[in-house]
């Protein structure tokens, strides 16, 4: 092992600030599949109140003229304490991870997971999704396959890695002797697919890691492959660039054990650039080699 790291995990009540902050400026609605054409729906509104729109101009000027022409100055209002908007959207953010936090240390099996996970509605991702994506593969394997968030056709099929991404990842593992049904245990950090395939932020993040890492606690692997940039932030440092560390050895503290950690490209990323699958397939004979040999690597 090259290299073993302490592993820095998100700190709920920093994204639940952030999650806040970006609540506090406007952003109330999620990212949808659909684009939405403003200024359609601004002649919509025209035309549903003709009337009252051309009469608008009119009754500004009529209320101008009958202002007063030294209008008496109103007095000071009177102070109000100011609403901590972004507080108390803070502390709801906290509430609802500590909440993951509860339901998933109650977890003492892989199904009790999955139904803690499919009856939280704490992230707004649910919403928005067709499916609860969780795991698949063996319970009880040792080499645990951890990416970022479902896309379109895990949300439809309710099953992680299985879009054109998780064929050619399929693909590569069995060329290592790895098969999904026998060898391996594959998930994602968040089980809802965020609207437009966008990558997760860092609130919807801090909400799924307490089961994600439950997850990791429960299957026990002796090996994770971080796949992708947000998967190895997550379980290593939220500072890695994936593509500077990829093929890196670090660890994951699970259950006070040092599981290592191999962080890899995404698979989606290689189908965009495939000229880096040389370096995706250095990662997994580095995976090979260490399966075959744990203590000399």
């Amino acid at each position: 092992m090259s290299e073993t790291l302490t592993t820095t995990v998100y700190d709920p009540a920093l994204w639940a600030e952030a999650v806040a902050w970006q609540q506090e400026c406007g952003v109330f609605d999620v990212l949808s599949d659909q684009p939405t054409d403003a200024f359609a729906a601004r002649e919509i509104e025209k035309a549903a109140a003709p009337e009252a729109i051309r009469a608008e101009p009119v009754a500004r000027a009529t209320a101008a003229q009958a202002r007063p022409a030294n209008p008496a100055r109103p007095k000071s209002p009177v102070a109000r304490p100011a609403t901590n908007q972004h507080a108390r959207r803070g502390l709801e953010a906290v509430a609802d991870i500590a909440e993951a936090e509860k339901r998933a240390a109650a977890c003492s099996s892989i199904d009790e997971l999955v139904k803690a996970v499919q009856d939280f509605d704490g992230c707004l991702l649910k919403d928005t999704a067709s499916n609860t994506v969780f795991g698949d593969g063996p319970i009880d394997s040792d080499v645990m396959i951890i990416g970022e968030a479902p896309g379109a056709d895990e949300d439809r099929q309710g099953r992680p890695f299985v879009g054109r991404s998780g064929q050619m990842l399929d693909e590569m593992l069995s060329f290592i002797g790895l098969k999904r049904e026998e060898d391996f245990r594959i998930t994602n950090i968040v089980f809802w697919r965020p609207p437009g395939n966008r990558k997760p932020n860092a609130g919807e993040v801090a909400l799924c890691w307490p089961f994600s890492k439950r997850h990791i606690e429960l299957v026990q692997p002796k090996v994770i492959l971080a796949v992708g940039g947000l998967s190895a932030q997550t379980l290593i440092d939220p500072n890695l660039r994936i593509t500077r560390e990829r093929g890196k050895w670090r660890s994951l503290d699970v259950v006070g054990t040092a599981v290592p950690v191999l962080p890899t490209l995404h698979p989606a990323y290689l189908l965009r650039q495939p000229v880096n699958k040389r370096e995706a397939w250095t990662d997994l004979l580095m995976l090979k080699q260490f399966l075959n040999n744990p203590e000399g690597s």
